[in-house]
């Protein structure tokens, strides 16, 4: 009633709940039971977030000028825990958790309360913060997270602020890959760097570039702009890619069948890349080769490390000195070698000398507190580092999982850490926390997940931590087998009885993921599913869906019959496994542990050479089951290969089985799995999802997707702008000067299509894109260079309205904007050469060459006769362009060094006065 109060109901808590049925399925005859959360959305099953509304949040939300800022979430009691965590005496943190459990979140928030602790000054100096990861995008997240935070804190206290507060440059945390953090330490530690400065600056650029499309313009224009004397000498990285294609030379004169991701692997974890291969002493460093282990150590490494036999390792270490050999002679060199140099530096310092390195103005040493996510990629070696450049080791924070281990080459135990920090880093053993409350899945997936964790841990377990198994917040509906006899079947049960077409609709958020690149070339046409919502294993990796379809996973698995070793897996082994003191942590107790009647299949006794692969197709499986938020729909054609899993997981009671027989009696055949109605919101959010995940070996797929939910979504421009981009993608790597005859041709008209269609998306990223197609045609170098300056234009007034106001005329172009001005600069100079010293082609080059900060080039122009100058009307254009100009022009900054008489453009400055003389 009106007047009336209204406060919330309180309920006491019962450790009784009964549950209700659920819109899937609201019979009691045994099936999935489960209830939702406080969610209007009946296909909810996972906590919403909770955020502290104040003034400073409400008024962020009003004023809405980021869509993309998010307000930060108060996080729940555990991980408000492990945020606030202190022991003393202090200790570093190791904090392992299963994908979806709150590991970055943890990281993130523990990174932002340090910090604000000194925010006033009362704790003495703000300490010096770095953050580091393998994962590029994950790093340029974190820092948008944490940046977040900073604006969000001022507003709580100044609900008027628009920027996160003031800080000094050098006391803002580092956000850093691991590929930046080597690069900054060869540079900053005294000694004799690992790389040239031709070689840092190629690394760097190849950071910088990664879209591939600075790289492609680099390669066609690269013939006059490397040093022949400098490029001579240049290294390439010897990466796990270029490690296989060599890898038959390599072997070459070896009766070896090892395989070669197994080789690399012992050599990036172990051989070079253990913690006991970069224990120098100081009287090591004049020897000349790197540092490994001999054949000695390495046979002496335990097998909970290495999982090689001896033979195995004697056959690993020839393969070894193999390469090292091939690597040599090839001038390669590996990322052991770099960290193998910067370890052998760090040896001869002391905390003295690190202290000094600060005072002499160091930006990135020595380290105060560290936070690592995604451990689990590094080596021993790059742990070791860090832990040497603290200035204390017990102040580390290393946040992974190491069923996540998908880093070829590095072989990660966190239990293996806890000792070598005690052993080789100079700390105290380190506190080892752990989550175990998934956010992303509900329970429902969950137990299928741990059942296969489960065997991991017991056919292979020095592969990955003992965790607790993950506990979803609530309960959902279990994965469910599509017991079928064709595909046929699968397709009419999927779309339901009410199916209306020949092909299955995809909702938004639903996928089909398929054991491998041929698995998903050789899908059957009655299949009727749109490739294009079909990924591998490999692709799906760090996507959501609502809805998977794990089609043939065991059927076209490489392992076939080696599955069935699960059989072995018996009910005493389970009661064993939740007996242990670690799983039991978590509360889960109990297990369920059936005897229907199954088909039983013949028995095989476990081998570990002979079944390791079972390993690598165990980690695929749980990459799969858990890309799914609420339904898994497994279905196979060869039931002799899926028997063995199948049984298993009926005798866990984590799958429902389904038949089109039963589908018809119990109603399933009634819901559309696939097709689910979706908004068109929800097209668009998911099309910007994909856009986003378009990387990679996934990119292709991601952007094909992307098109079609803004088309659903009634977005053609957005679509339109995503089939650009895929076309891009498409003849990014071929070459029309390769192609000869007809072939050629049709290729060069393709890329003037792709061309228009890149500039009629009307968007500034594409122009690039285009201006590299038309490079590629060999044509129209003038138009070329045109879209090459109109790039670096728009880039750069983009950043002065990007300041609102905030940034101090005039702007300097940044290194990416000078990059396309100098590209734009070569091309006029061709094109004014090529028509016979054309004043107008000369003088764009001139202009561009002075964006760019090119001043020698600028001047050779003139000094040359390039630009020719006959007249004054000539010379009054070339003396505005030095003189007078607006300040938020991008020749701006030439022109303040330039009338400023800098030292480095004095070269212009004194071409210009000979021309004015002469004149």
């Amino acid at each position: 009633n009106s007047g009336v109060s209204r406060i919330p109901r309180v309920f006491s808590m019962s450790n009784e709940v009964t549950c209700v049925g659920s819109t899937r399925d609201q019979t009691p005859k045994g099936r999935s039971r489960h209830f939702h959360p406080a969610s209007e959305d009946p296909r909810q099953y996972t906590l919403l977030k909770f955020y502290e509304l104040n003034a400073g949040a409400v008024k962020m939300l009003l004023d809405g000028q980021d869509e993309s800022m998010d307000l930060p979430f108060t996080p729940g009691p555990k991980e408000h825990e492990i945020i606030h965590y202190q022991s003393d005496p202090q200790r570093s943190i190791l904090l392992m958790g299963r994908s979806g459990t709150g590991k970055t979140t943890c990281l993130v928030f523990r990174m932002w309360a340090q910090y604000t602790e000194y925010i006033d000054g009362q704790h003495g100096a703000r300490p010096r913060q770095l953050f580091l990861t393998k994962n590029d995008v994950l790093c340029r997240e974190v820092q948008r997270s944490f940046n977040n935070m900073g604006l969000a804190w001022r507003k709580r206290h100044d609900p008027n602020a628009s920027t996160p507060m003031e800080v000094r440059a050098e006391d803002r945390p580092k956000f850093l890959n691991s590929s930046e953090w080597l690069d900054a330490l060869d540079v900053e530690l005294p000694g004799e760097s690992f790389f040239t400065k031709y070689e840092l600056k190629q690394r760097l650029n190849n950071r910088k570039d990664k879209d591939s499309v600075t790289k492609g313009i680099e390669a066609l224009l690269s013939e006059e702009n490397i040093d022949e004397s400098t490029a001579s000498t240049f290294r390439q990285e010897m990466t796990f890619t270029i490690f296989r294609k060599l890898w038959k030379k390599i072997r070459s004169g070896s009766v070896s069948q090892m395989d070669c991701v197994i080789v690399w692997r012992e050599i990036k974890s172990f051989i070079k890349g253990s913690a006991a291969a970069v224990q120098i002493e100081h009287k090591e460093r004049s020897l000349p080769q790197n540092r490994f282990l001999s054949l000695g150590e390495y046979l002496a490494l335990p097998r909970k490390q290495s999982r090689m036999d001896e033979a195995q390792r004697r056959e690993v270490y020839d393969l070894f000195l193999s390469y090292e050999k091939l690597k040599k002679d090839g001038s390669y060199y590996d990322e052991c070698d770099l960290v193998y140099n910067i370890a052998g530096r760090i040896s001869l310092l002391d905390q003295h000398s690190l202290d000094g390195m600060e005072a002499e103005g160091s930006t990135l040493l020595p380290i105060d507190s560290l936070f690592v996510d995604e451990v689990q990629d590094f080596t021993q070696a790059e742990l070791y580092i860090l832990a040497k450049l603290c200035r204390d080791p017990n102040s580390l924070f290393l946040a992974g999982d190491t069923a996540q281990s998908i880093a070829v080459g590095v072989d990660f135990r966190f239990t293996d850490v806890r000792q070598i920090f005690y052993n080789s880093f100079g700390g105290i053993e380190p506190e080892l926390l752990q989550l175990s409350h998934n956010y992303r899945s509900h329970a429902g997936v969950l137990r299928l997940a741990a059942c296969v964790v489960e065997l991991l841990y017991h056919f292979f377990g020095n592969s990955l931590d003992k965790l607790p198994p993950d506990l979803g917040l609530f309960d959902g509906p279990k994965p469910v087998i599509m017991d079928v006899a064709s595909t046929q079947e699968l397709v009419l049960m999927l779309q339901g009885a009410k199916r209306e077409t020949s092909r299955i609709e995809f909702g938004a958020h639903q996928v089909v993921i398929v054991r491998s690149e041929a698995a998903k070339k050789s899908l059957p046409e009655e299949f009727g599913i749109d490739p294009d919502w079909v990924m591998t294993v490999q692709e799906s990796k760090g996507l959501e869906f609502d809805d998977v379809l794990l089609y043939n996973f065991f059927s076209d698995s490489p392992a076939e019959d080696l599955w069935r070793i699960v059989s072995s897996y018996s009910e005493d082994d389970i009661a064993a496994y939740y007996a242990d003191a670690t799983v039991a942590a978590s509360g889960v107790q109990k297990y369920d542990w059936e005897s229907p009647l199954l088909t039983e299949t013949r028995h095989l006794d476990f081998n570990a050479d002979t079944h390791k692969i079972l390993e690598t197709e165990l980690k695929m499986l749980y990459t799969a089951v858990t890309r799914a938020r609420v339904n898994i729909f497994i279905a196979e054609t060869n039931t002799e290969s899926s028997r063995p899993m199948f049984n298993y997981f009926q005798r866990r009671s984590v799958v429902d089985v389904v038949s089109k027989e039963k589908s018809e009696e119990e109603g399933l055949s009634g819901v559309r799995i696939f097709g689910a109605m979706n908004t068109v919101e929800d097209w668009l959010n998911r099309g910007e999802y994909y856009l986003r995940n378009a990387e990679g070996e996934r990119q292709t797929g991601c952007l094909r997707l992307a098109a079609k939910c803004f088309d659903r979504a009634g977005e053609p421009k957005r679509r339109d702008y995503a089939l650009a981009f895929l076309s891009f993608t498409e003849i990014e790597e071929q070459d029309p000067a390769k192609l000869r005859g007809k072939q050629g041709v049709e290729l060069k008209q393709r890329l003037y299509n792709i061309t228009e269609q890149l500039l009629e998306a009307r968007d500034v990223g594409f122009l690039n894109k285009a201006a590299l197609c038309l490079l590629k045609t060999g044509e129209q170098e003038e138009y070329t260079a045109q879209l090459f300056e109109l790039y670096a234009m728009l880039c750069y007034t983009q950043r002065i309205c990007d300041g609102k106001g905030n940034s101090t005329l005039p702007l300097a172009p940044s290194e990416h904007e000078k990059k396309y001005f100098s590209y734009a600069a070569k091309l006029f100079a061709k094109c004014s050469q090529q028509r016979g010293v054309k004043f107008d082609l000369a003088f764009d080059a001139f202009r561009n060459y002075a964006c760019a900060g090119m001043y020698e080039d600028a001047a050779e122009l003139i000094n040359s006769g390039a630009l020719a100058i006959q007249d004054s009307g000539s010379f009054r254009k070339l003396y505005k362009l030095c003189i007078i100009a607006s300040l938020m022009d991008p020749t701006a900054f030439f022109r303040k060094d330039f009338k400023g008489k800098a030292d480095k453009c004095q070269c212009v400055i004194t071409a210009v006065k000979q021309v004015a003389s002469r004149l």
